[in-house]
């Protein structure tokens, strides 16, 4: 090779080095490039994240059933309005056109009764609009992918808010004249009665800040305390709870709202269900252990204790069992679903009446807890959690009834068994019951008192059988003390 061609071979080779390491340096800076893009997008998704949790964690938006839930054919039937909608959400639902009129009609009684300016009151709406729309995700303030004026929200929110105020006033009348009145409205009794479903809905909600508001603006012929009580009344009467704890409920109501208000009926029946002070003789009722960390390792650590706890919750034993194992059942002295408790060998459940509202009920209220920007302890779910581990079949419903626990008013045993065993699908429990739960699987693995309960249960199951016992146990008692002296006296 000549010494040109030496030259020319190795500017080529410094050329191919240099385009090289150019590409190299390239490539590095397009790669450092996206790393940073990247990382700078997971950093402002995360800090976004955390601060809409840090909103939102205890002001959850009124927002569309989860699509959980939604997909469930059982469920459908209890999650949409039957007869009214209440708000933006099923404003525009067809089949609750017919009923339109009833709203208004109770709107309209309810304005001209308050001594309300309808100028003035709508006016006042309109300002604060922007407050209300603000309690609602985006998705509720638009139709067919258009924002709803706020002049329309606010002219819904005025009908709304006064039919439903008007609603309960009505429903905290006497019958006769609850019954009066609705023939003068001429409203069906049955409509009135199916609004009560509507109302508890998750996604058929409006603002208790708006209710408040109407409630105050209210100086003719109900006064904002008369209104606040007939709201308190309505609640009350939806909790399902027996009569003699009614009047226990209804001294405790007032106490709940020291800390904070309302965010919708919804929260304000969920609030009612699980906060309700114990009378102190359930000392060792169910409690939430309280963890002083941010909400998202509080979240992550409730859902390590359920990982490590998930044998036991499968083991779970139902009432025919506990009661062969020598439990007893008795109601609790609170309407409280916390107040569940086992000490001895008694456990203490809260009293619940089983009706046609009750799945509907307590669906809706999984629901809410089920919200993404809702930090709750998931009182409600657990609960129904801890009835289904409890009743497997029609016999177990029958005891819950026996020892006063559970008021059938829906139909037969074997319907509310089916009741609780569907609406814990896709529910998703916490620990609050983990220490009752213990408590009986210890009692449980006692297998001297399952023999004296086994034993208790073959040979005492009527006083007759008692008494045989007993009279077989003296006959026995007395011929061995006959042969005693017998051989006694032979000896002698």
């Amino acid at each position: 090779m000549s010494q040109k061609d030496d030259m020319r071979e190795r500017k080529a080779e410094r050329q191919q080095s240099g385009e090289t390491s150019r590409d190299n340096d390239a490539t590095r800076l397009i790669s450092s490039s996206l790393e940073e893009k990247y990382i700078k997008s997971l950093d402002e998704a995360l800090e976004e994240a955390l601060r809409v949790e840090a909103e939102n964690s205890t002001k959850p938006k009124i927002q569309k059933i989860p699509f959980m839930l939604q997909d469930n054919d059982n469920f459908k039937k209890y999650l949409k309005p039957r007869v009214v909608s209440i708000g933006p959400f099923h404003a525009e639902n067809s089949n609750l056109k017919v009923t339109k009129w009833m709203k208004l009609k109770l709107a309209a009684l309810f304005i001209k009764d308050s001594g309300f300016d309808r100028n003035e009151l709508y006016k006042t709406i309109v300002e604060k609009i922007a407050d209300f729309k603000g309690c609602y995700t985006d998705e509720a303030t638009k139709c067919n992918d258009k924002n709803i004026e706020d002049e329309e929200l606010a002219w819904m929110f005025l009908v709304d808010g006064c039919a439903l105020l008007q609603y309960m006033i009505i429903c905290a009348f006497e019958t006769e004249l609850r019954d009066a009145m609705l023939k003068q409205l001429k409203i069906k009794k049955d409509h009135m009665t199916f609004v009560q479903q509507d109302v508890f809905l998750m996604d058929n909600q409006l603002p208790y800040e708006l209710l408040e508001l109407l409630m105050g603006l209210s100086n003719k012929q109900y006064t904002e305390e008369e209104l606040k009580n007939s709201i308190k009344k309505f609640i009350l009467d939806s909790i399902n709870t027996p009569t003699d704890l009614y009047e226990a409920n209804q001294k405790n109501y007032p106490k709940m709202w020291k800390d904070k208000k309302p965010l919708h009926l919804l929260d304000l029946l969920r609030t009612t269900l699980i906060q309700l002070p114990d009378d102190g003789k359930d000392a060792n009722h169910a409690t939430i252990p309280m963890i002083k960390r941010s909400p998202t390792l509080k979240k992550w650590n409730d859902t390590l204790t359920f990982k490590k706890k998930h044998v036991w919750h499968s083991s779970f034993r139902n009432i025919e069992e506990l009661k062969a194992a020598g439990i007893s059942l008795k109601p609790s002295e609170t309407s409280n679903m916390k107040s569940i408790s086992f000490s001895g060998r008694t456990l203490k459940i809260p009293p619940i009446i089983v009706d046609d509202w009750t799945e509907s009920k307590l669906l809706n209220l999984a629901a809410y807890e089920m919200c993404p920007d809702f930090q709750n302890e998931f009182d409600v779910s657990t609960y129904i959690f801890f009835m289904d581990s409890l009743i497997d079949r029609a016999q177990d419903v029958k005891e819950l009834r026996q020892s006063g626990i559970l008021h059938n008013a829906l139909g037969s045993d074997e319907e509310v068994a089916k009741l609780f065993n569907r609406i814990s699908t896709d529910l998703v429990p916490n620990h609050i019951y983990e220490d009752v739960r213990q408590k009986i699987q210890s009692h449980c693995d006692n297998k001297w008192m399952t023999w004296i309960a086994q034993f208790r249960a073959r040979h005492f199951h009527s006083p007759w059988s008692a008494f045989a016992f007993s009279a077989a146990i003296i006959v026995v008692a007395s011929s061995i003390v006959q042969t005693f002296y017998t051989v006694k006296g032979c000896y002698n």
